[in-house]
């Protein structure tokens, strides 16, 4: 005769204990992406302005950067204009060395990722590389070697899967674990802190350089690393349990003896989308997320130029900015940003009560085209500052677009994609800046604005597309359409959906967490 065994006080405040663990444990992965990203916000500037600094001591000129000009040095000067020209050339190379490596390795983690079923690889090797990265600049500032040893540290972050793999990653986790009606939610969070590690970066560089040197900033950049490192190589838990991904990659493995076919199969299934009708929503929703980003980050980077070269920012008086507008305009490019990340994370959960994704991502653009105008017509530095709230939803569009596309992605395939997705975006980092600058440098002459003129045209790129997918998702459902050969890569274990649920109320375990029961494995 059995009897049921009691339950000890102990053990169901040991239960409680666990489930609040697992409860935070998910979120572990947002923590570990703010770190990331205060890095790489705060390392980008770094080392734009270090190598600036080191090519203009070179030549035999002051560098300019907080308005530290020599007696006889100006703007205009022939040394300083052949300085900046070799830094320009010297950033975009570095840019380029990591850019380059990081569209193949974030494809192949992605195609990895998705077969293993151990998606945090996509988390804590680009953190890694982003500790290594730090630690190079560290090792050179204290040994004084030659800054072609930058190309060695940009190589390595590159083929670390840098921030794209970070970003495939962390949206990967933001989708499976949470609810369908929650995933957008999750995403908008993380868009805010992406945001909010923008403007801390940012201001945290302008003063710490200005009054500290490099040194100390590459270290806290290194700490940064480390965190995020840690968190999502011990804290962060994969989605699914190991004995799901050992199915799948035994199912796999009986439908495909060529490894790279088993790996790669996937990302070849998503390119024949003729006659598809998920496909084409997957790629219009990602070809519209490009080209909003092409134009983003285009813009942001072409606006430093622009208004470093406004005299009404110029104000030799400011005993906060100094002299040069350089500090001045990186605060306000950070509070730009911080008021966008603070709306994305508020406002898209409030507007998607009563508006359609579609319609808000329309927002968005809208936002973006009327700060952009404002800022290219305005010559005063009061009336300046109404830009940010102008531009408060111009982050909204990317959110919703990579929940749009998780939407019709079935679960074991969504790093494939997710790395796709950012994939093109690792091109748009280094692409865009270089095109807008060259728009910028042949237009100033004449009007040193029409370059945002310029850019509000590009919007319409995204605007026709989005207008496109909007007219595909009416006429087709909804639902997820099953594609080619998907059954050897998702033949799905005979779980009972009721069964799952029960045993996660049960054990207050999370149900990506939950192991698969023995009539399933049995099968298997």
């Amino acid at each position: 005769m059995s009897s049921t065994p009691e339950i000890r006080p102990k053990s169901a405040f040991c239960q409680k204990v666990y489930s609040c663990i697992d409860t935070i444990q998910i979120y572990f992965v947002e923590i570990a992406l703010f770190f990331f990203f205060l890095n790489r916000h705060m390392s980008l500037p770094l080392f734009q302005e270090y190598v600036e600094s080191q090519i203009y001591i070179q030549h035999g000129v002051s560098f300019p950067g907080f308005g530290d000009m020599g007696k006889n040095t100006s703007l205009s000067d022939p040394a300083w204009d052949k300085a900046h020209h070799e830094s320009v050339l010297a950033v975009l190379g570095l840019q380029i060395a990591e850019g380059l490596p990081a569209i193949v390795t974030v494809i192949i983690l992605g195609a990895v990722s998705d077969k293993t079923g151990r998606h945090k690889i996509l988390l804590w090797l680009p953190a890694l590389g982003s500790c290594v990265h730090s630690m190079i600049y560290i090792l050179i500032l204290y040994t004084q070697w030659n800054i072609d040893g930058l190309f060695l540290a940009a190589a390595l972050r590159g083929l670390s899967g840098s921030m794209t793999a970070f970003l495939a990653g962390s949206s990967f986790y933001a989708i499976n674990n949470a609810k369908p009606e929650h995933r957008l939610n999750r995403l908008a969070v993380q868009e805010f802190l992406i945001g909010g590690a923008y403007a801390v970066g940012n201001i945290m560089v302008g003063f710490w350089v200005k009054d500290a040197g490099f040194l100390k900033p590459f270290w806290f950049t290194l700490i940064c690393g480390l965190i995020s490192f840690l968190i999502s190589f011990f804290l962060v838990q994969e989605t699914r349990t190991g004995q799901e991904s050992q199915h799948q990659t035994i199912v796999r493995r009986q439908n495909d003896i060529n490894c790279c076919t088993d790996t790669f199969g996937p990302l070849v299934k998503y390119l024949k989308c003729f006659g598809n009708s998920t496909l084409t929503r997957i790629w219009l929703a990602i070809l519209v997320f490009q080209a909003y980003a092409f134009v983003h980050i285009g813009q942001i980077n072409t606006l430093v130029l622009y208004l470093s070269q406004q005299k009404y920012l110029f104000a030799l008086d400011n005993s906060v900015t100094g002299g040069g507008p350089w500090a001045k305009i990186g605060l306000f490019l950070a509070v730009i940003m911080a008021v966008a990340a603070l709306a994305t994370g508020v406002c898209v959960p409030i507007f998607q009560k009563f508006l359609s994704d579609t319609k808000i991502v329309f927002l968005g653009f809208a936002s973006k085209a009327l700060g952009t105008l404002w800022i290219a017509v305005i010559r005063n530095e009061t009336i300046l500052y109404f830009a940010i709230l102008l531009l408060a939803f111009e982050l909204f569009p990317f959110p919703i677009l990579r929940a749009k596309v998780a939407r019709n992605v079935s679960p074991s395939e969504q790093g494939t994609v997710f790395a796709m997705m950012h994939c093109g975006e690792s091109i748009t980092y280094f692409l865009a800046p270089f095109m807008f600058s060259v728009i910028y440098a042949s237009t100033m002459s004449f009007y040193s604005g029409f370059v945002f003129i310029v850019s509000m045209i590009f919007l319409t790129i995204p605007v026709v597309l989005l207008i496109l997918l909007q007219f595909v998702e009416a006429r087709c459902p909804n639902g997820y359409q099953e594609m080619e050969n998907e059954s050897c890569s998702v033949t799905a274990l005979p779980i009972n959906e009721t069964e799952v649920q029960n045993q996660s109320i049960l054990t207050g375990e999370p149900i990506s967490f939950i192991s698969l029961t023995k009539e399933s494995n049995a099968e298997v």
